[in-house]
């Protein structure tokens, strides 16, 4: 590898180099203080909606002690080569092939977001490639009600459904609970929703065959052996807290942060906390065990892990009724109810469509929600949070954030 030594924060808009690995083109950039440096380079994947300038400030720090490579994958970042038919194990292994045909050391990547399953398995399916490995965003990808969102997303793209697509996958990446704690503006939301609702077909059709890959994919059959730092947003909702510890434990030689005041994009919200980590771990020393910015997960917290955001409790009216879209409606009793879901009781169809519905509520607008099981105990639910102002009256119902108590699957 023959790095570049001009880095500068303007120079990450510019034409990025192209390697052809077959059909396949991937782009990159590298940088050293060194041409020649023979140290393991950063690799930096990022996530759906994020490109090389995303990274302007890592790159800056890292760069004093540590080659650094930016690469974005087919469909990946700026490059808006299409691959539908490569799986996440595929692109992965293009990572290996890449490292190859560029004769680079072991490999340290910072994973992010839809990179941290990138990442991922690029370390577990090549150990002797990766060196360390950073993940932040991290899951197994079983959570049903991740996967109902995600393929709700899906197909209000398919209908052309762009605004309420965009709002859901808004609620997704920011939690809208936890925005003073997060600190996220609303100069930031508004700016990340206007690229969500501008997005070209071409781009559309990328996020459709990134999404569709995360459904695909069965699982992670092998996990990283090298040390492995996973990073978790305390307020994440897309993938949550005790996911990453989860993906932790089943790690060889792993490390996990709970970062304070973040959910799901954490390395932007709190840059200083993630950097603090960054940097000790990618050279081998000693992470701090707590700050006022993270904590790091004691080992036997790792399987106990509250899987619930929020308290979940009867709301003051109980009753409701669930509307179909095909006419139907049946009366309904709200054994509970949160801002991202909640469980109710009826006498419903033995088999429900998946898609279609909406709950009524005295002093709500229609909520729109996707059943997600069926118990004894009765239909849990998500809402999918595609109309802003029924989304904003019901936290306004629910009022202000409480604890949670009790844990949910």
């Amino acid at each position: 590898m023959h790095y570049r030594t001009d880095y500068s924060a303007t120079q990450l808009q510019a034409r990025p180099d192209v390697l052809a690995l077959g059909p396949w083109r991937l782009h990159y950039q590298a940088y050293a203080l060194r041409a020649d440096d023979p140290r393991p380079p950063v690799l930096m994947l990022g996530g759906a909606f994020q490109s090389f300038r995303s990274f302007a400030r890592e790159v800056s720090e890292l760069l004093a002690v540590h080659p650094v490579i930016l690469l974005d994958l087919p469909s990946q970042g700026g490059n808006l080569q299409l691959a539908p038919e490569l799986g996440l194990e595929a692109l992965a292994d293009l990572i290996a092939d890449f490292a190859d045909t560029l004769h680079l050391p072991s490999l340290m990547p910072i994973g992010l977001s839809y990179g941290s399953a990138l990442a991922a398995l690029f370390a577990a399916r090549h150990p002797a490639r990766c060196a360390r490995l950073l993940l932040a965003g991290i899951t197994d990808f079983g959570r049903p009600g991740a996967r109902l969102l995600l393929e709700e997303g899906l197909a209000l793209l398919a209908e052309g459904n762009i605004e309420t697509f965009a709002q859901g996958a808004l609620t997704g990446l920011l939690n809208p609970r936890r925005l003073q704690d997060t600190g996220v503006s609303p100069t930031f939301r508004k700016v990340l929703l206007r690229q969500l609702q501008r997005l070209t077909p071409i781009e559309i059709e990328r996020y459709r065959q990134n999404s569709q890959r995360l459904l695909d994919f069965p699982g992670f059959d092998q996990h990283p052996r090298c040390p492995t730092l996973v990073l978790a947003g305390e307020h994440d909702h897309f993938t949550q807290p005790w996911e990453h510890a989860r993906f932790a434990a089943a790690c060889d030689d792993a490390t996990c942060v709970l970062i304070h005041n973040a959910d799901h994009l954490a390395q932007f919200q709190r840059p200083e906390a993630c950097a603090s980590h960054y940097r000790p771990f990618l050279q081998g020393n000693d992470l701090p065990l707590h700050s006022t910015l993270a904590t790091r997960l004691a080992h036997d917290q790792w399987q106990t892990l509250e899987k619930r955001h929020e308290l979940r409790q009867p709301p003051l009216n109980r009753g409701g009724r669930l509307r179909h879209s095909d006419g139907g409606e049946w009366p309904v009793e709200l054994a509970e109810l949160g801002f991202f879901g909640g469980l109710l009781r009826a006498a419903l169809p033995e088999r429900l469509p998946v898609r279609g519905w909406q709950l009524l509520s005295t002093g709500l607008p229609p909520q729109p929600l996707l059943p997600l099981r069926r118990g004894t105990d009765g239909l849990a639910f998500v809402f999918t949070h595609g109309d802003v102002q029924a989304s904003n009256a019901l936290a306004a119902c629910i009022g202000p954030l409480m604890r949670p108590t009790s844990a949910c699957a």
